[in-house]
């Protein structure tokens, strides 16, 4: 299933299984987000989504408040009572965020799409 984000043409939605994955490119506008958070909202109620991939590998630059507002989705993803994996950060903008003192708690991350089932077991035994 894959959703139509024409007006938004930086988000790619699509749903397998109890999946939702979603590629971010280009600029990340606060009008994005806003689209990005009911639709990812709105899908975990109706679809009965499990996890929430974002893939960010096609984001060279990532500002405090973009990356804010991506850790507020996952929260609201969180409290839905579905998980999230971030994957495809590049190292520039990891160091970035890292020196801005983003908080990064409750953040899971991936290299690759492959170790995404090792962290869902890892997110498993801590629960």
């Amino acid at each position: 299933m894959s959703l139509d984000l024409s007006k938004h043409s930086g988000v790619s939605m699509s749903q397998t299984n109890n999946r939702l994955s979603i590629i971010l490119q280009g600029d990340i506008t606060p009008e994005m987000i806003s689209v990005l958070n009911s639709e990812v909202l709105e899908n975990i109620k109706a679809q009965r989504i499990a996890l929430v991939i974002f893939d960010l590998s096609a984001i060279s630059i990532l500002d405090l408040t973009e990356f804010n507002a991506l850790h507020s989705i996952a929260l609201m993803i969180k409290l839905m009572g579905a998980e999230t994996v971030f994957t495809g950060f590049n190292a520039g903008v990891v160091a970035f965020l890292i020196s801005a003192g983003a908080d990064i708690s409750g953040i899971n991350t991936v290299s690759g799409l492959d170790d995404i089932d090792r962290v869902l077991n890892k997110i498993k035994d801590i629960v």
